[in-house]
């Protein structure tokens, strides 16, 4: 199985071409402008160092968030087209679980993922690994108060996202001392969202380019409205 794998929830546009063991090809880039244009260059750009044409892809992974609207229209409407144009799944994924696996090379049990969703809200999600050694999640993504996030969180989790350097003084007010990933790895990567991808493909959570959605948890301002 060949994979391409996209995520944009983030400021990063990332693209992965993967099989089932390995990452062939991979890219993360910010686009200051012509993002829509940018992310079909960065596949164009994977696709030829894998050695690999859109026609040898058997199937898609794409990040549905939560994250930036504009963002995740951009990654979701490139792989709806993809997948409808070659009749091939899509396997969806969290877009803070592609976060949390980033970590998998931490010795931490726990681990917290916040994204900042402006207005004082945060994107957030929290993992505990499994025997295995991957990131489990406890709760689904949710779109929280800052103040409540904070409340969440456990003295000993590890942090992750954007939001940890937004709100750190509240963070170290709140917790003291507390551990996080190397900001380079607050943003979904390559590596990640093939293993994500990989991942959704053994559970068989397969979607078609008709049933692929966005997780839009700010959906009343963005005003997605459901067509069927």
């Amino acid at each position: 199985m060949n994979f391409l794998c996209l995520d944009t929830s983030t400021a990063y546009s990332v693209v992965a071409v993967a099989d089932e063991k390995k990452v062939l090809a991979g890219a993360r880039r910010q686009f200051e402008k012509g993002r829509a244009e940018g992310i079909f260059d960065l596949v164009e750009a994977c696709l030829h160092r894998s050695g690999l044409a859109l026609k040898d892809i058997d199937a898609f992974g794409v990040g549905i968030g939560p994250g930036s609207f504009t963002g995740l229209r951009i990654g979701l409407s490139a792989v709806k087209g993809f997948a409808f144009a070659s009749s091939r799944p899509v396997y969806p994924f969290s877009s803070l679980m592609a976060v949390a696996f980033n970590a998998v090379h931490i010795p931490a049990q726990r681990l917290a993922v916040a994204v900042d969703a402006r207005r004082s809200h945060v994107y957030a999600a929290e993992f505990k690994r499994d025997g295995r050694g991957e990131f489990l999640p406890l709760r689904k993504d949710a779109l929280l108060e800052v103040n409540r996030w904070l409340g969440r969180l456990g003295a000993h989790a590890v942090l992750a996202g954007d939001a940890v350097k937004m709100y750190a003084p509240e963070l170290r007010k709140r917790l003291g001392v507390f551990g996080s990933l190397e900001e380079d790895l607050w943003y979904p990567t390559p590596e990640g969202i093939a293993a994500l991808t990989r991942k959704v493909f053994r559970e068989k959570r397969k979607t078609d380019a008709q049933g692929l959605e966005a997780a839009y948890l700010y959906a009343q301002d963005c005003q997605v409205k459901r067509t069927h």
